[in-house]
């Protein structure tokens, strides 16, 4: 078969969470299938990690558009001849924003539905654009992948016509041990609470600042490493000014750095609101991070029995929670050994075994 893989709307070069799940189900399905695969997108051939230089893989660069609405109504229109010209067999679009034509099979992953769900986070005119999109794509594709339970929820909640032709296919962490070094110093010195992720609002940072400057009194030492951007100053802006020094901001960092952070973190603290899947989650249970996580949206589903849960609109909860952590004796060595286990759940050689299959499907 030839099978190709769609992914135009992100950025070239960029290890953006939707083009670490497609490079880690990709590898995967070169190893296991025997299929000829073309991966058109802004990505270059020398940009690709080295499991993805491979002879049964054609890299297909095209530039990443300006108007993704606009895109997705040209692919639509010039997607079939395309694929008859390079005999496609199946388009597997790795988000919404791809082609709702082309070849026999098309099958679309649904990551999210930060859209309907918050929609004050894009604004309303992406937010109407991206609903047309997601209508557009219901109806071409043969089969919606959700990457967690709960993003098939939301999208049979807000698109009933989709529940027949959706499944759930869970992705699995992007950072592996085997491939950092664990002996690794230290970057911050002291216990600290680590959260991961641009401060966008679904992710409620000021839940953990407020949290945070709760608990202070009585954790002098401690303090909030944030690997991402927050440009508004989310976090610093609702903490007491004598506590805003203990708020360590790094950004486009390694993969060895990120995974050093986890591995000496008190805690991976994640108080979204609203998560489609959570890759952070599984790459602290990797690690050894004790989880902190929200009771709603994703996560519990992703974190399992490994993480200690608290309400995400109630600061006390969170502050109560981290009190836990700190107070009680085994607690963090508890929770981290039930996220080694859950973390064994997931897989992307599972996860490439079920995208394989319905790949054969007729």
């Amino acid at each position: 078969m030839r099978i190709l893989i769609n992914m135009p709307s992100q950025f070239g070069g960029h290890q953006s969470g939707v083009a670490r799940v497609a490079f880690s189900l990709l590898a995967r399905l070169l190893e296991q299938t025997p299929h000829h695969y073309i991966l058109r997108s802004p990505w270059t051939q020398s940009q690709l990690p080295e499991s993805l230089r491979n002879i049964r893989l054609d890299v297909m660069e095209t530039p990443r558009p300006r108007f993704v609405f606009l895109d997705v109504l040209w692919q639509a229109v010039m997607m079939p001849l395309l694929c008859r010209r390079l005999g496609i067999d199946t388009v597997l679009n790795m988000d919404p924003f791809g082609s709702p034509t082309g070849g026999s099979r098309r099958l679309a992953i649904v990551h999210d539905l930060y859209f309907k769900t918050i929609p004050h986070q894009i604004g309303r005119r992406a937010a109407l654009t991206s609903d047309f999109i997601f209508r557009l794509m219901i109806g071409g594709s043969n089969k919606l992948i959700c990457v967690s339970e709960a993003t098939r929820n939301d999208l049979c909640r807000f698109y009933p016509s989709a529940k027949a032709k959706s499944l759930t296919i869970h992705s699995d962490s992007t950072l592996s041990a085997i491939a950092v070094d664990l002996a690794e110093a230290p970057l911050v010195e002291g216990p600290y609470v680590l959260a991961v992720g641009n401060a966008t609002p679904n992710k409620n940072f000021a839940t953990l600042a407020r949290a945070f400057a709760e608990i202070a009194p009585t954790q002098p030492a401690l303090r909030i490493v944030h690997v991402g951007k927050d440009e508004a100053e989310v976090m610093l802006n609702v903490l007491p000014e004598a506590l805003r020094g203990k708020v360590i901001r790094m950004s486009d960092i390694s993969d060895q750095q990120i995974a050093t952070l986890y591995r000496h973190a008190a805690c991976l603290c994640i108080p979204s609101i609203y998560e489609g899947f959570c890759l952070p989650v599984l790459e602290a249970q990797e690690f050894g991070c004790p989880v902190l996580c929200a009771d709603i949206s994703a996560t519990p589903e992703i974190a399992g029995d490994g993480a200690l849960r608290f309400n995400p609109t109630d600061i006390g909860s969170l502050a109560s929670a981290l009190h836990r952590l700190f107070d009680e004796a085994g607690l963090a060595d508890d929770l981290t050994q039930k996220g080694y286990k859950n973390r064994k759940k997931f897989s992307w050689g599972k996860a490439a075994t079920a995208y394989a299959a319905l790949l054969h499907q007729e």
